[in-house]
């Protein structure tokens, strides 16, 4: 089962699978930034999660980070204010 992205916290269903991880996307960070062109490109960073309720409690495990555009093409971060969409090649200078 995965949680929205836009909600990680919500309480889940624990019936389904009682003692498996459920895996989640959270969102950690939004930038604003300018294209090639000029054009206003909002880029967003995620980074996966994996609950697990045990006899001890909930355990939270940590995973990947990653960078997309709001409309979800992958973007790949050069450096603090460097982001480029990997599909078109195309620049991204963070403005916010």
């Amino acid at each position: 089962m995965t949680l929205p992205s836009d909600n990680p916290n919500r309480d889940t269903p624990r019936d389904e699978n009682p003692g498996q991880p459920i895996a989640a996307e959270e969102t950690m960070a939004s930038l604003l930034c300018r294209g090639d062109r000029g054009r206003k490109v909002e880029v967003v960073q995620y980074r996966h999660v994996e609950n697990e309720v045990t006899a001890l409690g909930t355990r939270r495990r940590l995973g990947a980070i990653s960078w997309r555009t709001a409309d979800g093409r992958p973007v790949r971060q050069i450096d603090a204010d460097l982001y480029e969409i990997e599909s078109s090649g195309e620049l991204l200078e963070r403005v916010s």
